[in-house]
């Protein structure tokens, strides 16, 4: 019943601001994320580190609702491609002797994003952004069963128009919610929150 209601109010939310809107602009983005999992300090399981970022593809559509001169609200849906190249070992290796081959898997996933951004114009062409995310897990490679379906995240950002329609834009992201989810009983056992730098161009319509 409260996802019925958030959703209901969001709805709301941005028919009200469509209906206000004075100007809209529609477009679609391509970018790359620098992706990485922030683990708790008691995390196991765990090689190569906690420190190997993935590089992953980013892609979606835009609409922007202009309420001023100054400000414009920005709903978004993409996919982008996240998670981490650190390995993880699997149940299967638990009893190989140390001396023999064992068999990991990485983290990666993907998700499709729902971010609304406050957009700030500081004058025609630049803008700075701010706004909260939901991501739903739609893809899974190897760690299948130890991602959250629904993710949730703060997003922010500074954009560039270097023409009425071409245009460049730098974001950062931080995980408000846990992203792997596992149990004492895993030979993978570690609580996580996602994070990444994603670098795109923009092409308005």
């Amino acid at each position: 019943m409260n996802k019925k209601i958030l959703l209901l109010v969001v709805s709301l939310f941005l028919g009200t601001v469509v209906m206000q809107s004075q100007q809209s602009k529609y477009g679609f983005r391509l970018g790359l994320n620098y992706s990485e999992i922030d683990f708790e300090d008691n995390s196991s399981g765990l090689f190569v580190g906690d420190e190997d970022a993935r590089i992953g593809f980013a892609a979606g559509f835009f609409a922007t609702y202009f309420l001023s001169e100054k400000f414009s609200i920005q709903p978004e849906i993409q996919y982008s491609s996240q998670g981490e190249k650190t390995q993880v070992l699997n149940k299967e290796s638990v009893n190989v002797p140390a001396d023999q081959p064992r068999s990991f898997d990485r983290l990666n996933y993907g998700v499709l994003q729902m971010p609304i951004f406050l957009n700030f114009h500081i004058t025609h062409n630049l803008h700075i952004s701010a706004g909260p995310q939901v991501g739903i897990l739609i893809w899974e490679w190897e760690r299948a069963g130890n991602y959250e379906i629904f993710q949730f995240s703060g997003i922010g950002g500074i954009g560039y128009y270097i023409n009425d329609n071409l245009g460049v834009d730098l974001r950062a992201s931080y995980g408000l919610t846990d992203v792997i989810k596992t149990n004492s009983t895993s030979t993978f056992d570690a609580i996580g929150v996602n994070h990444y730098i994603q670098l795109s161009l923009s092409y308005r319509l």
